[in-house]
């Protein structure tokens, strides 16, 4: 495997231990109300493009398992280990990489959306637009086209990888290993994202659809829209 996923696990872990360190009850409050916030409107938004592509299993992976729930310690403990012992369960690590680099931009963006409500409003509530507001004050918008970006070639790999049967039980088979290797959690968040994509009807498609969804409301929320219109 290359140097690439030691690398993106290196520095998700010193973004991690940033957000540590910045822990309070304030803070760690007002950061998974960001967190929630996304998740919820994300699944709102691309609600009805899952629904026509029997598309509610991944929808519920990229918003809720992966963005919100996943936990990455056992790979950021020991990062040169676990890049050295991937290849044991997939045979490209591209899309673990993707998915960490996913990981570490949402985590420093979030805490600056965060950092951003608060310098507007401590403690209020969320609202439509006080988050559009506070999303415009981070910019960052060339990260969130990047994000996007990552995103779809994350699924394009994955649901080709799903797609070939032959990989997809030699992944099947990798359980075990994977779990005597200490990267159970990680297999099992794997496991969720192929199963989701395997039921989805027609992941082509419904991700081309979905992609162009987000750039727009991209557009929506950095006022890209209304400028161009």
């Amino acid at each position: 495997m290359s140097s690439g996923l030691e690398d993106a696990l290196i520095e998700l872990r010193e973004a991690q231990n940033v957000l540590a360190r910045r822990s309070t009850p304030a803070f760690d409050a007002r950061l998974q109300a960001v967190r929630e916030w996304q998740s919820t409107c994300t699944a709102e938004l691309h609600k009805g493009l899952a629904q026509r592509y029997n598309g509610e299993q991944l929808l519920h992976f990229l918003t809720r398992s992966f963005y919100l729930e996943a936990d990455w310690s056992e790979l950021t403990a020991d990062p040169g280990k676990i890049a050295s012992r991937i290849g044991r369960i997939i045979e490209d690590d591209r899309p673990l990489v993707i998915a960490v680099r996913l990981q570490h931009t949402a985590d420093t963006l979030d805490a600056e959306l965060a950092d951003a409500l608060d310098a507007r409003a401590p403690q209020a509530p969320i609202t439509p637009t006080r988050y559009v507001r506070a999303f415009r004050d981070v910019g960052q918008f060339d990260i969130r086209e990047q994000q996007i970006s990552w995103v779809r070639e994350l699924v394009d790999l994955l649901g080709g990888f799903a797609d070939n049967r032959a990989a997809y039980w030699a992944f099947k088979l990798a359980g075990s290993p994977a779990k005597a290797l200490g990267m159970g959690h990680t297999y099992a968040l794997l496991a969720e994202g192929f199963s989701a994509m395997r039921s989805t009807r027609d992941l082509e498609s419904a991700t081309r659809e979905a992609v162009a969804l987000q750039h727009r409301e991209l557009d929506r929320l950095t006022g890209r829209s209304a400028s161009g219109a």
